[in-house]
């Protein structure tokens, strides 16, 4: 009955809260009748075994007193009336016939009946075989339940029977009488539980926060569609580290042969090694609930950049949401940002440079100093040829050429002076870092250089490079003469968003360099400079390698 019902009101215009409180309440309903039926049954057979062995226990008592024996021996009706009135004035039974052993009545609450055949034929097994029973059969009164008892004379001869009954209908009527009772209770339980089914479906629709089951599905389709345009790789898990959800990006990334819900409700760390980051803990086991953003980790043999959100439930931390990318896309941005940086920085510097000579050459056009001007052009010609002639000898990476050529240049621009140590060389491939890392390390160690330089009033516009793999470590030197660091940030000087700058945005630069050198198996290195400024040293392993060239 209940699946009829939420078939049909389904497919009326009825709230899912509804659909579901006449749902629970149809349910609530059915029990109880079934209750009531059990119930009902139950009482009216246990009524009846009562009643029908009180019946025969009466029956057995009244034929057994002397003086109505006594009265149907003789057969004396009008003693044995008086003694059934008696009798029937003691007990509860509707009624109390006698009878002689022919069936014929001897004693009937309607006189007129005295002498006719008692009714229902079930006399037989008392006046027959003695035997003391009840029977449900209408007689003249109409259905009752009447107990049957022979009656013996003193030598031990049936000479007649007694009939104890009770009417059908007064029995019903004590049956209401116990059953309402436990009918109201019946009926009190139907309202508190549809009541209670009410509140149970306003806590559900608060669980699905107020929303319909089609649109529940429509969100999580469009879910599923987001999880799956997303270009990054993510994750959730809860806060024990059983997957909740997953995209095929991820999958791939981490190179995790199945399909996505074939991971649902699993531990992460049967699939992903090591699994730290995923479950919010550090290498040592202890807990590390902070959120991270672009962190460097490691896992399942690949260099990944990972952020990590908590997933909260009210108020209450449930899990994490990891999205991830490989690292080389990192490097792959970096390496055009460097690139244009570069080109940039660089066509920007000679634009200058170059408008301020022409106007110079132009001059002394105008005024006819023409040798004047093409020493000029010569002088100009061959410093800019000797630099681009010493960077590119010194450094073989066309990369790091680039870069400080541009750097040099852009130097110049700010009224700074880049000098580059004699001791300078670039000649192998590096073996822990990428070039593009290798362009990132040192072109954010320049830029601090500059920027903390010029913020010196009393600096001597000196920045000093050294950059060399000549033996088995890759050195790295850049010292300026600018304001130095200040005791507030030297802690945490390497921590992403810290920085000496007022202006937002900045931080992150040491931030990737400390990030590229940990990673490569290098050391940092940060000393005062002479008279003022910073010196940071860098040391990468950089063992040769048979194929090392660039």
């Amino acid at each position: 009955m209940p699946l009829y019902i939420m078939s049909h009101i389904t497919s009326q215009n009825v709230s899912f809260r509804q659909r579901i409180w006449i749902l629970l309440v149809s349910v609530i309903v059915l029990q109880i009748i079934m209750i009531g039926g059990v119930f009902h049954f139950s009482l009216s057979n246990t009524l009846n075994h009562q009643i029908s062995t009180r019946a025969v226990i009466q029956a057995r008592e009244i034929a057994s007193d002397p003086q109505l024996i006594k009265a149907v021996m003789g057969r004396d009706t009008k003693d044995l009336k008086k003694q059934i009135d008696r009798l029937q004035r003691l007990s509860d039974a509707d009624f109390i016939v006698a009878g002689d052993s022919n069936g014929l009545r001897l004693a009937h609450p309607n006189g007129a009946k005295v002498g006719y055949p008692m009714q229902g034929g079930d006399n037989a097994r008392a006046l027959k075989e003695g035997k003391h029973y009840f029977s449900t059969r209408k007689g003249s009164l109409g259905f009752a339940i009447r107990g049957k008892s022979p009656i013996f004379s003193p030598s031990g001869k049936i000479i007649g029977v007694i009939s104890v009954g009770y009417l059908l209908d007064k029995v019903g009527d004590w049956l209401l009488i116990y059953s309402y009772p436990f009918f109201f209770a019946l009926l009190l339980m139907l309202m508190i539980s549809s009541i209670g089914a009410w509140f149970f479906t306003w806590h559900m629709k608060k669980q699905m926060y107020g929303m319909e089951p089609e649109e529940i599905a429509l969100s999580h389709r469009v879910q599923k569609s987001v999880f799956e345009a997303v270009y990054e790789g993510i994750v959730a898990v809860d806060h024990n580290g059983q997957i909740l959800a997953v995209n095929k990006r991820a999958l791939s990334i981490l190179g995790i042969s199945h399909f996505p819900e074939h991971l649902d409700g699993r531990i992460i760390n049967k699939f992903a090694t090591p699994a730290f980051f995923f479950m919010g803990v550090d290498e040592n086991g202890k807990s590390d609930d902070v959120e991270r953003k672009n962190d460097l980790i490691t896992c399942n043999g690949e260099t990944l950049i990972a952020t990590r959100v908590r997933i909260w439930e009210g108020k209450i931390h449930a899990g994490w949401v990891i999205s991830f990318r490989p690292r080389n896309d990192l490097n792959i941005l970096t390496s055009q940002l460097t690139q244009i940086r570069i080109e940039t920085d660089s066509m920007r510097v000679l634009s200058h440079e170059y408008a301020n000579k022409l106007s110079t050459i132009s001059g002394l056009i105008q005024i006819g100093a023409h040798e004047e001007a093409l020493q000029t052009i010569r002088s100009e010609t061959e410093t800019h040829q000797k630099l681009i002639d010493f960077i590119s000898q010194t450094f073989h990476s066309k990369v790091i050429a680039g870069l400080l050529l541009g750097k040099y240049s852009r130097a110049k621009e700010l009224g700074l002076n880049l000098i580059f140590d004699p001791c300078c060389q670039l000649e192998k491939k590096p073996t822990n870092l990428s070039v593009d890392e290798l362009a990132a390390i040192v072109g954010n160690l320049l830029d601090n250089a500059y920027e903390a330089t010029i913020k010196n009033p009393n600096s001597n516009k000196t920045i000093l490079i050294l950059l060399t793999d000549a033996s088995n470590e890759l050195v790295i030197e850049v010292a300026d003469n600018g304001t130095g660091i200040s005791d507030n940030i030297a802690d945490s000087l390497f921590t992403k968003g810290v920085s000496s700058k007022e202006q937002p945005g900045h931080g992150v630069g040491l931030y990737l360099v400390h990030n590229f050198v940990t990673r490569a198996g290098g050391t940092i290195l940060v000393d005062e400079a002479e008279p003022q400024g910073t010196i940071f040293s860098l040391f990468i392993p950089n063992k040769s390698l048979a194929d090392g060239n660039f």
